[in-house]
This record gives structure tokens, sequence and C-alpha cells, in this order.
């Protein structure tokens, strides 16, 4: 096991995150910290970092050594983006930071910033062709991806902090502002050629303050979903967050529920440059990464072999809850081969019992007792690379109907699943649970043949009397969610 301790010096924050990878290709995130450092507001006339700021960023870089000391973090990887690579003094206040501080610092390209964004997601969300955009303090990296290659990239002077600052968009919008930005963005697309390529594709959103703005919406619509990660917005939610946020002043942003302080002032600038891009490429889907420049350093480092972004994510679950990799596998290839007979094969239904069947027991690692309950629990506090917030909430749902079929949405996902889904997820949870009992009796089981009228379970001796009566109990369930009950045959 290597601990890895990422130093990430943006323009608005400096961030550390620490990981443990693994040599079998997995990892665990443990340890994340941000520290709010406008590296801008330090900036002499000549483009020189002042006195102060170099010290501050010091500091904060000392305390982040600090932390990974106690942390026992074996490497360190510090890295420096765009406002840095703006410094006309960035060779000297990097070579000064390292021979204080006794820690590399590199410095990145722009194309490498955009790489790694690029890896972090291709490696969470499972999409073949996407624009990308990362905006950060200072720049805006664009990444146009087809069947899940790189194609194009190019990193811009276009950050939230610049275009607030030079469009003076940190008060109020007015209708020069508004039309002086739209122009400005609308050339400076013109000038990449490439982006005629992207026209209609959906947009992959990374950075903290596009995160802000999923936030804004979802409180605004009362979802308490903690789940950042594949959220979707549509152009009509990105405009009604446009017409909420133009007229209001700082100070009113300020008051705006889940808009952090440090963002306030810049939200607005973020949220029109993705505007501008919407309807440069007539986009109508905005997708939240809420992985970015440190975890694509991660990706880069394990080394992924190709893979499906679902099946990596749910081993590298099961290896974080101390389960082994192939737990469940039989379980839940027979619940995908059962569903496929029952003309469930739609491709959300079969990553939903995918899921489903291989997380059925991480709620273990609290406690035996109530494993569905703490599961439950869990699948709502971590994310699921590969699914989007519904297909999770869908997972959560089909593994606690296991062991509480009637149970009932709750009230703060209503708004999230309708009646239609969660009834999908009794449907699902009916086939793990059946599959499950036929794996437990796999010295018994023989075959099982799907018609329309029934389904017709074979076994080579008489089953246990507890499987029986729950096999009995399923039938009534079958009949009602299937149109047909189970039939158990002795052969």
């Amino acid at each position: 096991m290597k601990k890895l301790g990422i130093m990430d010096i943006g323009s608005n924050s400096i961030k550390l995150l620490i990981a443990n990878l693994y040599s079998e290709r997995y990892f665990d995130i443990t340890y994340e910290k941000k520290i709010q450092f406008r590296m801008g507001q330090f900036i002499d006339s000549k483009k020189d970092l002042t006195t102060e700021g170099f010290y501050k960023l010091r500091d904060i870089l000392s305390y982040f050594k600090h932390i990974c000391e106690v942390e026992e973090v074996t490497d360190i990887k510090a890295i420096a983006t765009e406002t840095m690579r703006r410094l006309k003094n960035s060779e000297n206040i990097i070579h000064q930071l390292q021979h204080q501080l006794h820690i590399t610092i590199e410095l990145i390209p722009g194309e490498l910033e955009a790489y790694y964004g690029y890896l972090a997601t291709h490696h969470t969300i499972d999409l073949s062709d996407y624009l990308q955009i990362d905006i950060g303090g200072s720049s805006m990296e664009i990444v146009l991806v087809k069947q899940k290659q790189l194609i194009h990239a190019i990193s811009l002077p276009l950050g939230a902090i610049i275009t607030t600052k030079n469009f003076e968009l940190d008060s109020s919008l007015t209708k020069d502002k508004e039309k002086l930005f739209n122009a400005h963005m609308k050339q400076t697309f013109e000038e990449i050629s490439w982006l005629k390529d992207a026209i209609h594709l959906p947009v992959i959103g990374i950075g903290g303050t596009i995160r802000t703005i999923s936030k804004l919406y979802r409180n605004r619509i009362g979802d308490s979903l903690k789940l950042q990660h594949q959220y979707h917005l549509s152009d009509t939610n990105l405009e009604e967050m446009y017409q909420l946020l133009a007229p209001l002043t700082l100070k009113d942003r300020q008051e705006l529920k889940g808009l952090s302080k440090d963002r306030a002032d810049i939200v607005l600038g973020c949220l029109m440059t993705i505007r501008s891009l919407f309807n440069y490429i007539d986009s109508k889907s905005l997708i939240i990464n809420r992985y970015g420049i440190r975890q694509g350093v991660i990706f880069n480092q394990l080394n992924i072999p190709p893979q499906s972004v679902l099946d990596y994510s749910l081993s590298n679950l099961l290896y974080h809850y101390r389960l082994p990799i192939h737990h469940n596998d039989r379980l839940k290839q027979s619940s995908i081969t059962l569903a496929n007979q029952l003309q469930i094969n739609d491709l959300s239904s079969t990553n939903i019992l995918k899921a489903s069947s291989k997380l059925s027991d991480i709620g273990q690692i609290i406690s035996y007792q109530n494993n569905s309950k703490h599961t439950f629990y869990l699948l709502m506090n971590i994310s699921i690379n590969g699914l989007n917030v519904k297909e999770q909430l869908m997972t959560a749902y089909t593994i606690r109907a296991g062991e509480k079929y009637n149970l009932k949405i709750e009230p703060e996902h209503q708004m999230l699943l309708s009646t239609e889904e969660f009834e999908h997820c009794k449907k699902l949870s009916l086939i793990v649970q059946l599959c499950s009992y036929l794996n437990a009796l796999k010295s018994e089981f023989n075959s099982i043949d799907v018609s329309e009228e029934t389904i017709s379970i074979k076994f080579s001796k008489t089953i246990p009397s507890p499987y029986l009566i729950r096999l009995n109990q399923l039938s009534t369930l079958y009949l009602e969610q299937f149109n047909r009950p189970l039939k158990l045959i002795i052969i």
C-alpha cells in the first residue's frame, strides 16, 4: 500500500487530499481539507506574487505537509495550476517553496490539467460522448470526448474569478454587462474550431463552483439528498438559476441557502459561462462530476485497465468495506438472468440489480443486525460511480425492500422517485430475493423456467421447510408483481 498526499494549489483555494493506493489498483480517500486562498489578491502590478502572498501560501503548504507527516503519507505530490502559471515570478516562488518545505511542486500545463479532469470523468461516469468543462478560479478547461477517448482539449483564462473581475459580476447584473459577456464568450467559442463537433452533446461539469450551482438548485426544489455525483441539471434548470441569481446583489447572494461566502461573488460568472456554452452548442443537460484534478492524479497513478465504470466502483467499494471482490457474483449473474427472462432488460435495471446484489451486505461493517437498514444509510452517503442519483436511490430501496417489503418512500425522496419507480424497486428486490434463496439451495436447485403463466422451479430433492415457507410467501408477491406465481417441483 502507498499513502499518497496531493496538494492542489488553485486560484480560489488550496486543497489537500490523502488516499491509500493498493497494489490491486483500488483506493480509499482518507482525508480532505480545503483552505481558502485567492492568490490573485496577492499579485502586484508586475504580475509577481507579493511577499505577503508568498508567506500565506508557504504557511498553508507547511500546514498540509505537517498533516501528511502525522498521517504517515509516503508520497507527496503538489501541483500548481493557472494562477501560478500566470505569475511572472512563478519559477522563483516554486524554487523557494521547494527549498524551504522540502516538497516537490509541479507547475502543470493547462493540457495536463485538462487530462487529469478527463481521467476523473472517464473512470467515474459511464458516458461515451460528451463535452467536459472544468471551471476553476483562473482557468476553464474544455475537453471533447468521443467514444470515451479524449479528442481535443484546451485551457482558457476564463475562470470564475477572472470573468467576475473582468465583467464586474460580483454585483447585480445589468443588460450592458450581460451583452458584453455573451459577446465575448461567443467570440471565444467561435475561435475553437472543434467545438462544432460538440453540438447537442451533454456537458459534464467539474469544479467547486459548478457543484455549488447544483447545490443551490437542489436546495431551491427541496431535494435534501446528499448525493452530488452524476446529478443532472437541464438547460431549463440552469435558466431558472440564472433568473434567480442575475438580479441579486452580492449581499443577497450571501444569504442564499447552500451558497458559501467564498463563492457568492463568483457563482454568477460561472453560471453565465455555462449558459453561454449551452447556447453555443445547444446542449440540454449538465451532469455534475464531484471529482476533479486530484482524483485524476489518483487514477493516473493507478493505471486502471479498461473496464466498466460501475464494475470498478463496486469492486472498489467492496474492497473498502472489507468484503471479497467477487462477493455475490453468482447472485448478481442469476438476478440479471432471471430479470431478462421476465423481460426486464433495460440498462438501468441491470445496473441496479448489479449494485443491489454486490452491495447488499456492506451494512455489516456497522452491525450484522439490521444489515439492510445500515446498507440503506450508507448508500445515501456514498457515491456509486456508474449510477446516476436516481439509480443509486433505487438501489438503496431495492436492498431495503428485501428485508421490509411493505416499506414506504421516505418523505424526502418522494419528489425523486415516482410511484412506478418505487414499485419497480420492489420487483427488482423480489428477483434478488428469489435468486438468493436458490443460490442457498444450490445442492437442491435444478432449473427455473419462466412462462407467461408461471415461474416453475425444479429441485432435485426436498428442500428444508423454512425455505419452502419463504418461497411460498414469495409466490404470493410474484403473483402480485409479475402476474405469475412460483411453481415448486420436486423431480
